[in-house]
């Protein structure tokens, strides 16, 4: 039976999450991150980036957290990726429509999170019976037995409670903790208030368009002469990532299996997630679109994350060995040396993963 307690935890911490992510993006011009291909065309909620001959990255930008891609074939489109409001994948289908006429025929979920499936609604009305939905087995099984209770209590209590906490602390000039608001700290409560009001008004019409083609370990997609693989190694961000691969073309559309920090660990498995990356890693390629940030060229950041859950699992193992608790566990860990390659590692990415970790590796729940 699902635990609607854990669906509670889970839809908080995704929204959060999602809050932090945004803060990621916006930090991704950073120079510690790789500098953004020049774009094709940029929108309000996107720039669109040439990777390859055909191949288009839709870099999420103004508050859009995730990112999206789509590869133009002879006849027709295919989309990964579809962001976690249905009005950011019709400003998406606006731009693809900038580029070609042919019509969408598939749309891809990398993995069942709303950032990455919420706007599948907007192509099916968009395309109509002609478009397919594909995914891993299992992201279609989470999609309705995890998204669809997350978005019902995101719209129905987080996000009200959220903007009622919200407003009384403007209304006050106070936050949570009775500190008085700075000019700052208004402000940023004031954006919060706005996107979190944007966000509930979109989740009361979304509905989950489930995936209607899915696959188990590999399957590929003939677009004239390309090939398109999608793959899937085992439990790693989710328990149902898919990597779209192009050969041909040398490219990988990872989701947030690789993103420009650390990735959401919140329903994630660190433990088997190095697998995952480490055949990733032995893909060639020369660019990668991630889930979040921008296009990467070559495979620095993904070895930098290869090492750093390595770390991670390395000292939490070490840890649990001598007995420590969580809490002095993450007193005791120190992965400062990973630092550098990940802008959200202060920000809760670190801690995140530490604990993800630990319930994976001490069996508790994993849901």
């Amino acid at each position: 039976m699902f635990n609607s307690v854990r669906v509670r935890e889970h839809a908080f911490a995704m929204l959060i999450a999602i809050l932090l992510l945004g803060a990621l993006a916006a930090a991704s011009s950073a120079p510690l991150l790789h500098a953004q291909t020049p774009a094709q065309s940029s929108s309000q909620s996107f720039d669109i980036v040439s990777v390859a001959p055909g191949v288009y990255a839709a870099i999420g930008k103004n508050g859009v957290f995730g990112n999206g891609a789509f590869i133009v074939g002879p006849d027709s489109v295919v989309v990964v990726d579809t962001q976690l409001r249905p009005s950011w994948a019709r400003d998406l289908i606006s731009e693809i429509r900038k580029v070609t006429d042919k019509p969408v025929r598939y749309v891809i979920n990398t993995h069942w999170h709303g950032d990455h499936t919420n706007g599948n609604m907007a192509y099916a009305a968009a395309f109509g019976p002609n478009v397919t939905f594909v995914a891993q087995t299992n992201t279609r099984e989470d999609m309705i037995a995890r998204g669809a209770p997350q978005i019902e209590l995101q719209r129905t209590k987080t996000l009200p409670d959220g903007i009622t906490a919200l407003e009384k602390q403007l209304a006050d000039g106070k936050d949570a903790k009775g500190v008085a608001l700075t000019d700052a700290t208004r402000q940023q409560m004031q954006t919060q208030l706005t996107n979190q009001k944007a966000q509930l008004a979109e989740l009361l019409v979304t509905t989950v368009t489930p995936s209607t083609l899915t696959y188990d370990t590999s399957m590929i997609i003939h677009q004239g002469e390309r090939e398109i693989h999608l793959l899937h190694w085992g439990n790693a961000h989710t328990r149902g990532d898919t990597v779209v691969y192009l050969p041909k073309e040398r490219v990988v559309i990872t989701g947030d299996l690789l993103t420009n920090g650390i990735p959401n660990v919140r329903s994630g498995y660190p433990v088997e997630w190095i697998d995952t990356l480490n055949a990733i890693d032995k893909l060639s390629w020369d660019s990668a679109i991630p889930g979040h940030g921008n296009v990467q060229p070559g495979k620095a950041q993904l070895e930098s994350l290869i090492a750093y859950f390595k770390d991670v699992v390395a000292a939490v193992k070490d840890c649990v060995a001598k007995g420590m608790t969580l809490e002095q566990a993450e007193k005791t860990i120190d992965l400062s040396k990973d630092k550098s390659a990940f802008p959200n590692f202060d920000t809760g990415g670190n801690i995140s993963a530490i604990e993800r970790t630990w319930t994976e590796i001490t069996g508790g729940p994993m849901q």
